[in-house]
């Protein structure tokens, strides 16, 4: 039996664990542009590779105890890169099939069919290698706790390998590309025959052909299909409703925001609400919107108040650096940039108290069809309150149904937000029919400081387009009594918009 040394072992087994963290890290982002990135993907990826890792480890303790012999060790990580490259080929049929049975089966679904067999694979490494390292009883215990010790420690760098460089630098399939082909140079270093070499390149090159091919086909009509520290971002051309060319920037499941090819008009409907701040509140110097992407409406603010100044909160990078080369955004004066998370610019901006704005505009959007849950909390709204002058608005853009079972989110929020400002309007933007409340559709909620009279706001506003938006105001009572207001210690966010997301 050819044997094999505790120094390649070791490696092995490093260079294995790492393998399963960087593909956990990438399967979320593989997973994201019809899943999402919510709760309950991030659940069915943990939960299904740890089962097919402890189904490997029994199998490969079970094949080890058997057949300790290195060709069989060595084909078991090739059978893991052979896996991986059926992950990429096999991955957006898989994840459209997904789409059809809910988030939560969809994200198990998906995470059986396209990460459980690698992860299999790569759990029967450890014990089989222990196995063939074991040399005397007497050392038995060492030896495992070296080699698993090894293996953690190889998770550990891959899982900071992958987070902090691999996924921002590098496209989320040609990590998976990688991944692949070191399994194969794994399998060919462990074995060390020959023989081996010829077989197993055009193993490679097969794998790679169809792979590529898969891949290069399935990015057809995409001008941009970038991942960044944060999201998956794609951007690509379409028409809307009317048939006008228009380009849209998709960020993980949700298309983000839009431009016509030749003008700065706003794309989507309900972006449009969002220039109803001026009925409610006629002098607006200085905004804030969490939220940029293809900043179509902060763009739309600079037009529209030739004094007035915005910064825009934007947590990617990414999306800015594709936003000034795609979307027609440039550097001005009037609107400062600050890339990071919502909710910690409002802890630091809530302390500054001479920084208060006019507006607050929440266009931020995680996946899964709902806002980030730390930005629709009781205690973000208290520090958005505080941040606003004292006619200040609070303006949020949100999916959901204003009644019935898909309108957890709704009502939630609007609970929450009336614990704090004086006065909400609600616009439903595609039906204000009390008939069709339980429709999933956006929803934006306008929040005042102060008393506001809507009814004269109505009388004195009904011609043109503003006219036409005031005229979805929700004038009926919203039900909150049988829901919880959002904490950050209770926000089921990801929860409610599974059951309106029609995920």
């Amino acid at each position: 039996m050819q044997e094999i040394s505790d120094k390649k072992l070791y490696l092995i087994v490093f260079l294995t664990g790492a393998i399963v963290m960087v593909l956990e890290l990438v399967g979320s982002r593989i997973m994201a542009p019809v899943l999402g990135t919510s709760i309950f993907v991030w659940t069915s990826l943990i939960g299904i590779i740890l089962g097919a890792m402890s189904l490997g480890y029994y199998f490969g303790g079970k094949l080890a105890d058997k057949n300790p012999k290195v060709e069989i060790f060595s084909l078991i990580i090739l059978a893991a890169g052979i896996s991986v490259f059926f992950t990429i080929i096999f991955r957006n049929p898989i994840l459209d099939l997904s789409a059809f049975f809910g988030l939560r089966t969809g994200s198990a679904f998906a995470a059986i069919f396209l990460f459980a067999m690698p992860a299999l694979f790569l759990g029967t490494v450890s014990p089989y290698a222990v196995r063939l390292s074991m040399k005397k009883v007497e050392n038995s215990g060492n030896t495992v706790g070296n080699l698993y010790a090894v293996s953690t420690f190889g998770s550990i760098f891959g899982t900071f390998l992958a987070g902090f460089y691999l996924i921002p630098s590098f496209g989320s399939v040609n990590i998976l590309y990688a991944l692949a082909i070191m399994l194969f140079l794994i399998s060919l270093y462990s074995c060390n025959k020959k023989e081996r070499v010829i077989p197993l390149a055009f193993f490679l090159l097969a794998f790679l052909f169809i792979s590529i091919g898969s891949s290069a086909m399935d990015k057809s009509g995409l001008i941009v299909d970038e991942d960044s520290a944060y999201s998956r971002i794609r951007v690509f051309e379409t028409k809307d409703e009317n048939g006008k060319k228009i380009l849209v920037m998709s960020v993980e499941n949700f298309a983000d925001s839009g431009m016509f090819l030749n003008s700065d008009e706003l794309v989507f409907t309900y972006s449009k609400y969002f220039m109803l701040d001026k009925v409610f509140k006629k002098d607006i110097k200085k905004a804030v919107m969490f939220g940029g992407a293809a900043y179509s409406i902060p763009k739309k603010f600079l037009t529209r108040s030739k004094k007035g100044e915005i910064d825009v909160v934007e947590i990617d990078p990414k999306t800015t650096e594709i936003a000034k080369k795609y979307f027609r955004l440039k550097d001005d004066k009037r609107m400062k940039i600050y890339h990071e998370d919502a909710r910690i610019f409002l802890n630091s901006a809530a302390e500054n108290s001479g920084n208060k704005y006019d507006v607050v505009y929440n266009d931020a959007f995680s996946s899964a069809c709902s806002m980030p849950f730390h930005l629709t909390t009781k205690e973000a709204v208290e520090k958005i309150y505080n941040v606003l002058k004292d006619d200040g608005l609070y303006i949020v853009n949100m999916i959901s149904a204003i009644s019935g079972e898909k309108s957890g989110f709704f009502r939630a929020e609007y609970k929450t937000l009336k614990e704090k400002f004086k006065n909400l309007f609600v616009f439903p933007v595609k039906s204000k029919d009390k008939n069709s409340s339980e429709q999933v559709q956006n929803i934006v909620i306008i929040a005042s400081k102060k008393e506001i009279d809507i009814g004269n706001i109505l009388e004195n506003n009904k011609e043109g387009e503003t006219g036409e938006l005031l005229n979805n105001y929700w004038k009926y009572k919203v039900k909150t009594d049988d829901i919880e207001t959002l904490t950050d210690d209770f926000a089921p966010v990801n929860y409610y918009a599974s059951k309106h997301c029609g995920l």
